[in-house]
């Protein structure tokens, strides 16, 4: 189905080709290709904007999915071919990520399939609100991003090492 990317910053570069292919790749891994997705790179702005207006949290964040399903089951979804064949919308804080980036002597390239994993695992059900469901969420990106890198070369691994 339907990938739906799109730059809407200015304030950092982005390879959209190469940021699609990484996309594909993880859907195909994660067999949600099926699943119509969109994922937004936007400003700081945009990203504290629907941060405070959806989950009353008034900072700059790297990533927030908005679900497009109630999914009960973390990773059970809907048929792929009915009308609930929409996993939501990924949207990535651009200059957040690109600062932690520095901060971390990283990539953007490195770090961006991590953090779109773990957006699609939010629009699959997955959370990290206690340390079962972090422990979870953790194992699946683990398993994502082992296939991922395999696949690409990449060295991309999950966002927090630890619960907190």
């Amino acid at each position: 189905m339907t990938l739906l990317l799109r730059n809407l910053q200015k304030a950092v570069s982005v390879n959209v080709p190469k940021l699609k292919q990484d996309v594909q790749s993880l859907r195909r891994i994660m067999h949600v290709q099926r699943f119509d997705v969109a994922v937004l790179c936007v400003d700081d702005n945009k990203i504290q904007e629907l941060n405070k207006m959806y989950r009353g949290v008034d900072k700059v964040t790297d990533v927030l999915s908005f679900p497009a399903n109630e999914i009960q089951v973390p990773g059970r979804l809907p048929d792929p071919w009915s009308d609930l064949a929409d996993l939501g919308d990924i949207f990535l804080g651009m200059p957040y990520i690109y600062n932690q980036c520095v901060k971390d002597g990283t990539t953007i390239e490195a770090v961006l399939p991590a953090i779109i994993t773990h957006g699609f695992c939010h629009l699959m059900g997955f959370d990290h609100e206690n340390k079962e469901q972090w422990l979870e969420m953790r194992a699946k990106e683990v398993s994502i991003l082992e296939k991922f890198n395999k696949i690409t070369g990449n060295g991309s691994t999950p966002l927090a090492t630890s619960w907190s």
